[in-house]
């Protein structure tokens, strides 16, 4: 099952602003056929303020139901 949105809030780890954004916990890709520019966007946050990209704890379960989860960007 894919998870629903739900909003959440981040705090950037480069310039430290909060803000307001959504993400789903789990994607399941056998499911559902969400494409890589989706699945990008539910699962990561870009910083309004410096473009820091902050991966999220996303499950996803690919097509094949291997359990997969985003490896994480490292902030510049």
């Amino acid at each position: 099952m894919t998870s629903p949105p739900e909003q959440i809030e981040v705090l950037c780890p480069k310039c430290g602003i909060r803000y307001k954004d959504w993400c789903r916990r789990s994607l399941n890709l056998s499911l559902d056929d969400f494409d890589d520019d989706y699945i990008r966007e539910a699962s990561t946050s870009t910083c309004p303020e410096c473009g820091v990209v902050v991966e999220h704890d996303v499950l996803v379960v690919e097509r094949d139901g291997t359990w997969v989860l985003p490896e994480s960007e490292p902030p510049e």
